[in-house]
């Protein structure tokens, strides 16, 4: 969601739509704000003599338990996301399964940094092909 319109915007676009006979439609657009917007900060200004924005959505509250979950982290050292998911939900049992999203969110609100690759078996075999040919020319 992006972020609201700065408060002095909506100010000056309320006292301009109260102040004179134009619509909506046209001082929305000498504003550049559709004109549904103008129209709530208007309302909203009507009702509460105010047109700073409501505060944003709490969402929901996060199901991992940070002192369990610091407890882990501690415990494996170097683990990735995939491995203290695991660890963690082996820890708080079936009915508390969380994804690895949460748990990566819930290391980035504490200060964690974090791998962002699992482990992965490191090549030790030759180049798959041959170099050109032409490379050592002098041609």
């Amino acid at each position: 969601m992006p972020a609201p319109h700065p408060v002095e915007l909506r100010e000056r676009a309320v006292r301009a739509y109260e102040n004179g006979p134009e619509s909506y439609d046209v001082v929305a657009a000498r504003f550049e704000v559709a004109s549904a917007a103008l129209e709530r900060w208007v309302k909203r200004y009507r009702e509460t003599k105010s047109v700073v924005p409501k505060p944003r959505g709490g969402g929901n509250l996060s199901p991992v338990d940070l002192a369990l979950l610091e407890r882990i982290v501690v415990e494996t050292g170097d683990a990735t996301t995939h491995e203290l998911t695991a660890a963690y939900n082996v820890q708080v049992g079936r009915a508390r399964r969380v994804h690895r999203s949460s748990i990566h969110r819930a290391l980035g609100r504490a200060g964690y940094v974090f791998k962002k690759k699992s482990y992965v078996r490191q090549n030790n075999s030759d180049r798959t092909s041959r170099k050109s040919a032409r490379a050592f020319s002098d041609g």
